[in-house]
């Protein structure tokens, strides 16, 4: 896959005519007039401008059409002209949520290029350049010779071949508007769901660690201690004797060997 498909991918864009190519659109659109000037209408007169005026009017609706989305498109970038500048505003004053800055302005960057780009194409499309049709010159010229049916005929065809490139270049322009809406709608969704998608994970994460033990300050301090502590934690606790008094053999060891400290607890008896 070469690199320009992936940039057309992330960012579409019309790729101009290399010369070979402009060179074969030149020679059919000789081949098309010769075959029009060349060929003999006189047969059937009527149905031969039918047909001329059903081509030329599909090329007239193939141009509306595209005028007329192109407009509808326009229409709906300046409805997100206020949308993108707050949420502008709310990133550099710092008043959103948890979501990486970094982030939020990399997505609002993509989204106003995206935006950008689409209404350069929708401007572009409702260029006028390079469309032609038959006028009334034409007419009164075609009615000035002996067929006048077969000179219309041959004027509408050749004013419909020649303006179908132009044709072809609006069609073009509005298919990659669309393209760039499409994905300014992408990115200001992911834009908007940053901070719903941050606090939802900051959520999850306060709620397991309170899950995982009722008293935070003791969880925090087993976690500081290590698997040691945490297991002397779960050792059951060693209940005192009955006269409330300490049966540890090392301690009475040293009661045992420190005569004052039997006669201290003597004298306090009695």
């Amino acid at each position: 896959m070469k690199w320009t498909n992936w940039v057309d991918a992330v960012f579409p864009y019309i790729e101009p005519l290399t010369a070979d190519e402009e060179k074969a659109q030149k020679a059919s659109l000789d081949r098309d007039i010769t075959a029009i000037n060349s060929a003999k209408f006189s047969i059937e007169p009527e149905r031969a401008l039918d047909e001329a005026q059903r081509v030329a009017e599909a090329e007239t609706e193939r141009v509306r059409t595209a005028e007329s989305k192109a407009t509808t498109y326009l229409a709906v970038l300046a409805a997100l002209v206020p949308l993108v500048i707050t949420l502008q505003a709310a990133t550099w004053e710092d008043k959103s949520g948890p979501a990486p800055e970094g982030l939020k302005l990399g997505t609002m960057f993509l989204a106003t290029m995206y935006v950008a780009g689409a209404g350069y194409h929708a401007f572009k499309t409702l260029q006028v350049s390079g469309f032609q049709r038959v006028v009334e010159g034409e007419i009164a010229a075609a009615w000035r010779t002996p067929r006048p049916l077969t000179n219309l005929t041959r004027s509408t065809l050749l004013a419909s071949r020649r303006s179908r490139d132009a044709v072809n270049a609006k069609v073009t322009r509005i298919k990659v508007t669309h393209q760039h809406l499409v994905r300014a709608f992408g990115a200001f969704v992911l834009l908007l769901s940053l901070d719903p998608i941050c606090y939802a994970f900051n959520s999850v994460g306060v709620g397991a660690l309170t899950r995982t033990s009722a008293n935070p300050e003791r969880a925090s301090e087993l976690r500081q201690s290590g698997p040691q502590a945490i297991e002397a934690s779960r050792a059951p606790e060693t209940k005192p004797s009955d006269s409330g008094q300490a049966s540890d053999p090392e301690i009475e060891g040293q009661r045992l060997t420190r005569p004052e400290t039997i006669k201290a607890e003597s004298e306090v008896r009695d």
